[in-house]
């Protein structure tokens, strides 16, 4: 069998499998996901100073907000159709009606967006590895769609690292594959809407930044990143944000919604600071907070400073790992889905398979358990 049917019977058994846990349980996040996606079809403007009784503020940047609301309408036009359907013809089954009005299939459809972005990621993983001339395309695809954890966050959970994800995977595709500049450049405004996904893809720029430089022409940069301004204040200006409000209002919720040295990711201060106390504790002259933030510049400036000297995508991919492990353990008022990004990075970095499968493993394992822990999703 070719490759090319392998890897689509994959992407559809892989969407097949996510959809058996699409409708039983789901995190209690989701709910705030629903009444944010309606409260942006009732009414976009001045959105983010709403207050929603009983549910949190609007957390996340206008493309997510988007997304959920594009789930809920998908949901009401399916809704529709079948009430339409029941009264027109008399062997529509019935059942389907109450089962699509349930509170468990409106928090599905809301993991639809999570779903799909799993397998485009899958795909995109495939095709990188083909464009690396890896041995094994295939089989590192499959480590990525099979995994529990992968499967547990988007799926189970219903959180959307997989979108954020999936648009830093597709900028960096975009980057390195096609050979015409015209489309290099798409990398620009594509890494701008994981950023408007999910603040944690801004964790990634510099990286992003050197691959540009190295990767497209320096016209091709003006004009990508002339189109991610477009996009980025454009998406705010839907919800009535002018642009200085709209930067003040990204970078108001960069610092995250805690401030504790750990939100239920195992990293190195839960376990220093098992107790978890406010990142803003005195270890001497200066606070936890200040003091992961002086280890992260120290390791992204050597990591920059020598992918400068020796660039390669090789090399490149590598670093593109060790920041995304890098920045879950060290940094404060993380969550354990943040560690979603080293399992895709880690399946395209060089010699997979000859250094790197023990790790992946392992990381996969330490990642799932940390996250049914926190969750105790399914309850058991």
């Amino acid at each position: 069998m070719k490759n090319s049917k392998k890897i689509l019977y994959l992407l559809i058994f892989a969407f097949l499998l996510r959809l058996v846990f699409l409708y039983p349980q789901y995190s209690g996040d989701v709910k705030n996901h629903l009444v944010w996606g309606n409260a942006f079809l009732a009414n976009s403007l001045g959105l983010y100073s709403q207050h929603f009784s009983g549910y949190n503020d609007i957390n996340y940047p206008p493309v997510t907000i988007f997304l959920f609301a594009i789930s809920n309408l998908f949901l009401s036009g399916v809704n529709a159709l079948f009430d339409f359907l029941n009264h027109t013809f008399s062997f529509f089954p019935s059942l389907l009606v109450p089962l699509f009005k349930s509170e468990n299939m409106a928090m599905g459809f809301l993991k639809l967006p999570g779903i799909f972005s799993d397998i485009g990621i899958g795909y995109l993983i495939y095709k990188i590895a083909l464009f690396l001339k890896s041995p094994k395309p295939l089989l590192t695809a499959t480590l990525y769609l099979l995994n529990p954890a992968v499967i547990y966050i988007s799926s189970v959970w219903g959180q959307i690292e997989s979108v954020t994800n999936f648009f830093l995977l597709y900028s960096l595709y975009l980057s390195l594959v096609p050979e015409k500049q015209n489309i290099k450049l798409l990398s620009l405004p594509v890494f701008c809407l994981a950023v408007l996904i999910k603040q944690t893809a801004f964790w990634f720029t510099p990286f992003y930044l050197l691959l540009w430089i190295k990767e497209i022409d320096w016209q091709g940069i003006v004009k990508g990143f002339i189109t991610s301004i477009v996009i980025f204040f454009g998406s705010y200006l839907s919800i009535g944000l002018h642009p200085v409000a709209a930067v003040k209002s990204y970078f108001s919720t960069l610092s995250g919604s805690s401030t504790t040295v750990a939100d239920a990711a195992w990293n190195v201060w839960y376990f220093l600071f098992p107790n978890l106390p406010s990142d803003s504790q005195k270890i001497g002259l200066i606070s936890i907070r200040q003091l992961s933030i002086i280890l992260l510049s120290l390791v992204l400036i050597f990591l920059i400073v020598r992918l400068i000297k020796k660039y390669s995508i090789g090399r490149l991919l590598s670093y593109l790992f060790v920041w995304s492990l890098v920045v879950f353990f060290l940094q404060t008022r993380v969550h354990e889905r943040h560690l979603a990004p080293a399992l895709m990075f880690c399946l395209l970095t060089p010699r997979l398979f000859t250094r790197f499968l023990l790790d992946f493993i392992i990381l996969s394992a330490y990642h799932m358990y940390n996250l049914y822990w926190s969750l105790r999703l399914p309850f058991i």
